[in-house]
C-alpha cells in the first residue's frame, strides 16, 4: 500500500518524479497512457473511500461499546478481569492495588512498597513488581472508576477499586515527585549512550551535593547503583567524560588518515554486503525450487493426474511464487543504492560541524566504559555488522590523572585508551 490519501499520494509522487524516480505497482498493472491516469485516479479514490468509511464505522462501533460500558479490547489494568463483555474486579489483585495506594498515600517510598510486595509473594505477570509498574498503577485513573477517551468521560466501564479522595491524594504526591531530586536544568550529553564494560548495565546521569554545598554531576553504573551485581565500576565526573569523548571524536575524525581508513573500510563492507547478499541467494534458491515443483505439477496435470489436493497445491505454489518475486525485487533494490566515497565523507564531515548534543546523537551509537579504556561505537551511513566494524577500528591514548576523572580511583597517572569502532 503506497497511500490511501490522494493528496499525500500526489505529493510523494511529485517528489519522486522530481528526483528521477518512477513508481511502479507490483499488484496493479497500470499502463503509462492517458487511460492509465483515469484508472489510477479511480483506484486511489476507491482506496481512500474504503479507508475513510472503515475508520468511520470503527469509531462509531467503539463509541457505542464505550457508552454501553463494555470491554472494547486491548490491555486490562492489573486488578481487573473480563467476564463476558464486562470488566470486573479481580479481588485478589485488587487488594494489592489498594495496598499500594494506602501505603503510598502515607508517604511510604515505592522501593519499600516493592520490597513488601516481594516479601508477600505478590507477582506481576509471573515476576516481582518493578518500580515503573507500581508508578504506572499509582497514576492510572481507571482505578478510581473513570475512563477518559479524548473528550469523553466514561464512568460505567471500570468498577471503582480506589476511592476518588485517596486517588487524588496519591496523584498530588506523584506529581510533586515527578522529577524527583534530579536536575532538569543540566544537559547530560551522553545520556542513554553509555554502557558499563564490566557488567553490561547502562551508565546513568546522576547528581549530588559536595561537602561545600556545590552540586556535582557524574555518570554512575546502574548495576552498582541498584546493587544488581558486584560491579565496582568507578563513578566518573560528567564534565571530564564528556570532554574526553567530544575532544577525542573531533580530533580523531579530523585527521585525514583516520577519515580515509573509515571511508575505505565502509566501502569494502558495502561492496561485500552487495556481493554476498545471503537473503537474495536464499530467495532465489527457493524460487527455483518452486519453479521445479510447479513444472512437475503441471506435467502431472497434463498426464491426467488431477484432484482437489493438486489444485490446492498449485494455488499455494503460485501464491508463494508471487510473494517471492516481490521479495526478490525488494532485495535487488537494496543492492542498487550504493553510497559513494563522497557520500560517506559528507556524512561524517557534517557531524563534526554540529553543536555537541546533535553531534553525539548523530554520530555516536554507543560508548562502552571501563576504568582504563573507553570504546566509542560510531553510527554508519550503511548498515554494518559487528564483525565488519572490527576491520577498521582505530585507537587514541590520553594520559590523565585518574583521581581527577574518577571519584574513587587511585591518585596515579594511567593511560586512558580510546578504542573506536564504526558499527
Amino acid at each position: 500500500r503506497f497511500s490511501r490519501n490522494k493528496y499525500e499520494t500526489a505529493i510523494h509522487k511529485k517528489t519522486l518524479r522530481d528526483n528521477g524516480v518512477k513508481l511502479l505497482s507490483a499488484m496493479e498493472n497500470i499502463p503509462d497512457t492517458p487511460e492509465g491516469i483515469i484508472l489510477e485516479s479511480l483506484l486511489e479514490g476507491m482506496n481512500q473511500y474504503y479507508s475513510a468509511e472503515l475508520a468511520q464505522k470503527v469509531r462509531r462501533g467503539m463509541k457505542e461499546t464505550r457508552l454501553k460500558g463494555n470491554y472494547q479490547g486491548g490491555g486490562i489494568p492489573y486488578g481487573y478481569k473480563i467476564e463476558g463483555r464486562k470488566i470486573v474486579i479481580d479481588e485478589v489483585k485488587a487488594e494489592i492495588v489498594r495496598y499500594m495506594y494506602a501505603e503510598y498515600s502515607k508517604g511510604v517510598f515505592v522501593k519499600d512498597i516493592v520490597k513488601a510486595l516481594a516479601a508477600r509473594g505478590a507477582l506481576y505477570k509471573g515476576r516481582p513488581f518493578a518500580y515503573n509498574t507500581v508508578y504506572d498503577i499509582l497514576k492510572n485513573e481507571k482505578y478510581s472508576g473513570v475512563y477518559k477517551h479524548g473528550d469523553e468521560v466514561i464512568e460505567n466501564m471500570y468498577p471503582r477499586i480506589i476511592d476518588p479522595e485517596i486517588f487524588q491524594a496519591v496523584r498530588r504526591i506523584v506529581n510533586a515527585n515527578k522529577f524527583g531530586k534530579r536536575s532538569v536544568k543540566v544537559d547530560f550529553l551522553l545520556r542513554h549512550k553509555v554502557k558499563c564494560g564490566y557488567c553490561g548495565e547502562s551508565i546513568n546521569a546522576e547528581c549530588g551535593t559536595a561537602r561545600n554545598g556545590n552540586r556535582v554531576y557524574y555518570y554512575k553504573c546502574n548495576g552498582r547503583k541498584k546493587r544488581k551485581n558486584d560491579c565496582q565500576k568507578s563513578v566518573i565526573r560528567k564534565e571530564i567524560l564528556e570532554s574526553i569523548i567530544l575532544n577525542s571524536v573531533i580530533t580523531e575524525l579530523s585527521k585525514p588518515e583516520i577519515m580515509e581508513t573509515m571511508i575505505n573500510g565502509l566501502l569494502k563492507t558495502q561492496e561485500r554486503q552487495i556481493t554476498e547478499n545471503k537473503t537474495l541467494e536464499l530467495l532465489q534458491k527457493e524460487q527455483r525450487q518452486i519453479e521445479n515443483a510447479l513444472n512437475n505439477l503441471v506435467s502431472a496435470i497434463e498426464r491426467g493426474i488431477t484432484s482437489k489436493t493438486t489444485a490446492k497445491r498449485l494455488h499455494e505454489l503460485e501464491e508463494r511464487q508471487e510473494e517471492l518475486e516481490r521479495q526478490i525485487i525488494i532485495e535487488r533494490s537494496k543492492t542498487v543504492t550504493r553510497l559513494s566515497k563522497e557520500d560517506i565523507r559528507a556524512y561524517y564531515e557534517k557531524a563534526l560541524t554540529l553543536e555537541p548534543q546533535m553531534l553525539v546523537n548523530y554520530l555516536i551509537k554507543e560508548i562502552v566504559l571501563f576504568d582504563d579504556r573507553i570504546e566509542i561505537h560510531f553510527n554508519s551511513p550503511i548498515r554494518t555488522s559487528p564483525d565488519d566494524s572490527q576491520g577498521f577500528s582505530f585507537y587514541s591514548k590520553q594520559v590523565e590523572l585518574l583521581s581527577n576523572i574518577y571519584f574513587n580511583a587511585p591518585a596515579t597517572v594511567k593511560t586512558v585508551e580510546l578504542v573506536m569502532y564504526v558499527s
